[in-house]
């Protein structure tokens, strides 16, 4: 691009040779009553308008300014078509589909119908900013509050997205660099704090969950499926990719080595198709692990081989239905729910609240931490520690009390 400094001069000389274009440039009412004044810029005649002589030359001299810091005029295309440029580019079979399935979610439901719809050369940080403003303090009933997470993710999908439009010469620069995310308080919508079951609801819980019908079968299935799963820890997709080969009963052990990855969503033109997959590895590298396997579980074990034989249940997979198939998360969190019915737990107990509950009674207990973060599968102690902040000051204001000097 030819610099207006190479009209006129050093780079010293740039003020002065804003001033002279601008002083050249000619300036003429329009019939609509605005004041036009046009220039040659790069070999282009561009128009600027104001209602005053001053205002048309003060716009005239900003987009100069711009011109040299490397500004290019914006192609004419929506900030919709080039998000689904980008993510078809960029970002299909390039990154997990769970998080394909997140940033495409994020452009549907907060981008498409607001700002998405303007060109991308006339995004400001100011149309961003308020879009993230509205979610977080919602203005009217109809904007959905989000949580700072949800928040986040509009930050995620837009930075990288104007970024590359950036490298690509197609906007300048980017407009969400400078929006600013709220601090946790001052956001409505709150995060749920995750929580574990005290020693009382275990027990009632795994009552529940082992009833039996008069016949002396069990109840359900997921029941005692549910019971390994508070005594192994695993994540949810962990437990549904699971299958009878990865149990070693002769060495007591289990092998992590894959997951189930649910409700992911891809459109297919209009059309939204959501589907599962079992990926050949697990959440984080670190998940790839071996399990010891405690009394119960092992009993939990034993018991579903016994009762798939009673009831000529063929499959694969811990966690199956009656037909041998995979079960559906879903339909585990509402056998959760329906033996929920039979306690006095008063509490939204989810698929992840028995994990966690897991790795609080062992924190609770005395295992140390870094012991539980690798029982877990967690990347490094931190996050575990994070994750489990409250269980570790509980225990530290009980160490606390047995110090009377």
């Amino acid at each position: 691009m030819l610099r207006i400094v190479q009209l006129y001069g050093g780079g010293n000389l740039l003020d002065s040779a804003i001033r002279i274009m601008i002083k050249d440039m000619s300036i003429k009412t329009r019939s609509d009553g605005r004041l036009e004044g046009r220039l040659m810029v790069n070999g282009k005649r561009k128009s600027f308008y104001g209602s005053t002589k001053a205002e048309v030359k003060t716009n005239a001299k900003n987009y100069l300014q711009k011109v040299e810091n490397g500004y290019c005029e914006p192609k004419k295309i929506t900030l919709n078509d080039y998000i689904e440029y980008w993510l078809k580019t960029y970002k299909e079979n390039k990154i997990e589909p769970t998080s394909y399935s997140r940033l495409y979610s994020v452009w549907l439901n907060q981008i498409h119908d607001t700002i998405g719809m303007k060109m991308i050369g006339d995004i400001e940080t100011k149309d961003i900013q308020k879009i993230i403003d509205n979610h977080a303090i919602p203005p009217s009933d109809d904007i959905k509050a989000f949580t700072l997470t949800g928040l986040k993710r509009i930050v995620h999908l837009l930075r990288p997205c104007l970024k590359r439009a950036v490298d690509e010469g197609v906007i300048y620069q980017n407009p969400c660099n400078n929006v600013i995310l709220p601090v946790a308080s001052c956001v409505i919508a709150k995060s749920k704090e995750q929580f574990s079951l005290s020693d009382t609801e275990i027990e009632k819980f795994k009552q529940a969950a082992l009833l039996k019908k008069k016949s002396g079968e069990y109840r359900a299935r997921d029941g005692i499926v549910l019971v390994f799963l508070l005594n192994t820890g695993l994540r949810v997709g962990e437990l549904d990719a699971l299958e009878w080969d990865d149990i070693d009963l002769g060495n007591n052990i289990v092998k992590i080595n894959k997951t189930v990855q649910s409700n992911i969503v891809t459109y297919d033109g209009e059309k939204r198709v959501q589907y599962s997959r079992v990926k050949a590895s697990t959440k984080t590298n670190a998940g790839m692990r071996v399990l010891p396997l405690n009394e119960t579980a092992l009993w939990c074990l034993n018991e579903l081989k016994q009762y798939d034989m009673r009831n000529h249940i063929q499959s694969p997979y811990i966690c199956c239905t009656r037909n041998g198939t995979r079960v559906n998360v879903r339909n585990l969190q509402r056998s959760m729910d329906r033996i929920l019915q039979y306690t006095d737990i008063d509490k939204k107990i989810t698929l992840h609240t028995l994990r966690h509950t897991f790795g609080s009674t062992l924190l609770r207990r005395g295992i140390g931490i870094e012991v539980v973060s690798k029982l877990l599968g967690h990347a490094n102690v931190k996050i575990t520690y994070l994750k489990y902040i409250h269980t570790v000051q509980e225990e530290e204001a009980k160490a606390m009390k047995l110090v009377n000097l």
